[in-house]
């Protein structure tokens, strides 16, 4: 009964409890680090899918209205400017149903290129010229189908001019500061958008080089760069800077954190083909 009573009686001595709470802090610190850990990969892999999740449906946009460039007898007003280069431009034409514009024509002239809006932020932008755009009656469209093909000619250089055609009311809209400017955002932190076109040689497919090409090309690769907001505002404001060089450091860091989308357009050979 003593020998009992004894036991129950029984306290934890100072130093067992000190070695009881360091033994607790250190598992403690384990379960803790190993929660921050899984967190962040966490975070790094929806920051991830969200960045493949916004190329891919810019991609698909793209794809489709490339896929949507319609043929005449001829040739049809189509540009690529600045081959290659990280700020690639498109123009064309396409027949695909764009929902941005209320009461769209049946044909629409596209622009998507890569523009700055300030030191900080990089923007995929698409412009969109229609030929019911009430705001704008200088262009019928129409010119380039059945039975006015005759005229196809002259409207082309007419649309494609660089002081008063298409190009330069589509650029004029890529500016949202413009008060015409009414351009859409596609995606934002782009580093590099750029358009290689290749052409068809009877069996052998060959990368046209150059600074510009204004016809249909056979096959478009398309090359889109981005980083997550978090990694671009790194990059930019701490370690490429407002200079437009970039150091050592800079490309070093973008190697690393840029992530790049690839996808090849197949048009055929519509630039030879005729009604």
């Amino acid at each position: 009964m003593k020998k009992i009573r004894k036991r129950l009686s029984y306290r934890f001595t100072l130093v067992e409890l000190l070695v009881a709470m360091a033994v607790f802090s250190i598992l403690l610190l384990f379960m803790m680090q190993f929660f921050t850990g899984s967190q962040k990969i966490w975070v790094s892999m929806e920051e991830k899918n969200n960045l493949y999740a916004d190329a891919r449906v810019s991609m698909d946009l793209i794809s489709t209205l490339l896929q949507g460039t319609y043929f005449a007898q001829g040739q049809v007003p189509f540009l690529i400017d600045d081959i290659g280069t990280e700020n690639s431009k498109i123009y064309f034409p396409t027949q695909s149903q764009m929902d941005l514009i209320e009461d769209a024509g049946k044909v629409i002239f596209v622009s998507i290129q890569r523009g700055t809006t300030n030191a900080t932020s990089d923007q995929l932008r698409m412009a969109v010229l229609s030929d019911a755009d009430k705001n704008d009656t200088t262009y019928d469209f129409s010119l380039f189908f059945p039975p006015y093909v005759d005229k196809y000619s002259s409207a082309r250089d007419a649309l494609m001019n660089n002081t008063d055609g298409v190009k330069k009311l589509l650029d004029k809209k890529m500016t949202p500061t413009d008060e015409t400017g009414d351009c859409v955002t596609l995606l934002d932190n782009v580093t590099g958008f750029r358009l290689i076109p290749m052409e068809k040689d009877g069996a052998e497919i060959k990368t046209i080089t150059g600074n510009s090409f204004d016809e249909i090309p056979f096959m478009i690769e398309i090359q889109l760069s981005l980083m997550s907001k978090k990694n671009y505002d790194f990059w930019v404001n701490e370690l490429k800077g407002n200079t437009g060089t970039e150091s050592t450091q800079a490309k070093n860091y973008r190697a690393q954190h840029e992530h790049t989308f690839t996808r090849t357009v197949y048009l055929g050979d519509r630039w030879n083909q005729t009604f």
